[in-house]
């Protein structure tokens, strides 16, 4: 299937248990979490450091203990501050299927016409996340996270940690579709010349209306962003073993000293220096 940067379509976890886990700390290879979404929810817990989220077109900044709510499709980012944290991301069908009987919340929030909140609190989701994150495997590891998810729904339901006041065909939801789009064009295109004219008449808007929109939603001009992801693209190549000069022009910079001095400037260390610091990690 499919495995882009912005929609993930990939599978999660195996078709009998369509759950994945992730640990991510510096080493990981998305430390900085991309603009990205995808069908499954996921579930979000700080370990220790700050992270800065973005869901769609809102800000906040979660710590040490905090537990945070993405609901499918929800556009979501993240800048972490010497920051450790788990995702746990799954099919929301497979829950329903399997426990769907004993809620209705559950099928309710499978349908769309109920929501559960962004923000939950980290004090009384702890059990079920500590159940949820452990990282010793073996027998019984999927009835332990299979437990620690019902426990979660059970508590965020009990303690009215949802909304049932869904908003329908607002102009955010139209602009977050939007945005999807373009960070997919984005995606498609990185490696080949991007201009603003260009992303202006693909969003439909006049360049200077667009900077404005773009900014305001992604709080970065449309060529930053552009330059953003190239970066991104050239760590992951970089990490792979590419060389520097290989992933400057494979992710769209033609020119080798712009590009260290961009790459630089977002990650505070030069791409030979990134590498070797990756090397070191493993």
């Amino acid at each position: 299937m499919k495995d882009s940067g912005y929609n993930e379509l990939k599978p999660r976890g195996t078709p009998g248990f369509p759950v994945e886990i992730y640990y991510v700390d510096e080493r990981h290879m998305q430390y900085v979490m991309p603009y990205h979404w995808h069908r499954e929810p996921e579930l979000i817990r700080v370990v220790s450091g700050r992270l800065r989220l973005t869901l769609n077109d809102t800000i906040f900044t979660v710590q040490a203990g905090d537990v945070v709510w993405v609901g499918g499709g929800v556009l979501h980012a993240g800048q972490p501050e010497g920051c450790k944290y788990e995702c746990l991301v799954f099919d929301l069908d497979f829950i329903v299927r399997t426990m769907g009987e004993y809620s209705i919340h559950l099928r309710r929030l499978a349908e769309g016409s109920l929501l559960i909140s962004q923000r939950l609190p980290g004090d009384l989701m702890r059990q079920s996340c500590d159940m949820i994150f452990r990282t010793e495997t073996g027998k019984g590891e999927r009835l332990r996270i299979l437990g620690g998810l019902c426990s979660l729904f059970s508590l965020v339901f009990g303690q009215g940690c949802y909304h049932t006041n869904v908003p329908e065909n607002l102009p955010e939801r139209k602009n977050i579709a939007l945005l999807k789009r373009l960070l997919l064009y984005v995606e498609t295109h990185c490696s080949e010349p991007i201009t603003l004219d260009m992303l202006a008449r693909e969003a439909g808007m006049s360049p200077k209306y667009f900077c404005r929109f773009f900014r305001s939603v992604t709080h970065h001009t449309p060529i930053e962003y552009v330059n953003l992801c190239r970066v991104e693209r050239a760590c992951r190549m970089l990490t792979e073993g590419s060389g520097v000069t290989e992933a400057a022009y494979a992710c769209g910079f033609n020119d080798l000293s712009y590009f260290i001095r961009v790459f630089r400037r977002q990650k505070g260390v030069t791409p030979k220096g990134y590498a070797a610091q990756m090397i070191a990690l493993k």
